[in-house]
């Protein structure tokens, strides 16, 4: 009898054994989990003149698109009128299309856009693109100011306006009639503007994707007078259309 509770107690020990064994292999196969993406909260600064403008604040940033002729060039109906030209696409098929971002605060003001040259019929719409060409004006790392943006519309880059001491400033040469004010080009060459981070919204409470950028600028008034805008720094949320998982 004592031979065969012997027995009992090595088989109880050798499916308990086993059973463990399963356990921790059954929990090492287990993936590693995904650290949560929340929604971030929108958000700007900047400094010109050697004051620091800040704003900041959930569902602050105001979304919009569209789209102008690219390429287009400049008409002199008198050639000895220096400034009283028109605008003319050059190329049918050709749009600038621009998103834009608005933070609007009494603090601090700003439009940011991105801008990119498509071709219209490209993806079925009239002048839309598709997402995936949207989302690669998003792409993480370093672009450049485009400075004839709204003018022009020759380069795909970044363009932005600002408000600093209750005066409206601008990166770029905007075409402005016969007040139109032209800054050489080649004026944001030493100007940066750096995507830091891009990442779609994993939270189930919120939808999205987040973008963090740092940017320098060469920035004028409409008559002309320059000032360097540094520390520029901007977090936003983009809505459902921007999520990646969207078709």
């Amino acid at each position: 009898m004592k031979n065969l509770n012997l027995i009992y107690a090595v088989l109880l020990l050798s499916a308990f054994t086993s059973c463990k064994k399963g356990a921790i292999q059954q929990i090492s196969s287990t993936q590693p989990l995904v650290p949560v993406i929340a929604l971030v909260r929108d958000s700007v600064s900047y400094t010109i003149d050697g004051k620091t403008y800040t704003a900041g604040g959930m569902g602050l940033n105001n979304e919009s698109s569209g789209g102008e002729d690219a390429n287009r060039k400049l008409v002199y109906p008198d050639t000895t009128k220096k400034y009283e030209y028109s605008l003319v696409g050059s190329n049918p098929d050709s749009i600038m299309f621009f998103q834009k971002n608005t933070i609007y605060s009494n603090s601090a003001n700003i439009n940011v856009f991105f801008v990119k040259k498509y071709i219209r019929q490209q993806q079925g719409l009239y002048w839309m693109p598709g997402l995936n060409d949207i989302l690669k004006l998003f792409t993480v790392g370093k672009h450049p100011l485009a400075e004839d943006f709204e003018w022009q519309n020759s380069q795909n880059g970044m363009a932005i306006d600002v408000l600093a001491n209750g005066i409206a400033y601008s990166s770029y040469n905007s075409y402005n009639g016969i007040n139109t004010i032209v800054i050489p080009a080649g004026f944001q060459k030493n100007s940066t503007f750096e995507i830091t981070n891009f990442a779609q919204v994993t939270d189930v409470h919120a939808s999205g994707s987040n973008l963090e950028a740092k940017f320098t600028a060469v920035v004028f008034d409409a008559a002309g007078h320059q000032k360097q805008l540094t520390n520029g720094y901007l977090r936003i949320n983009f809505g459902f259309f921007y999520n990646t998982s969207s078709n």
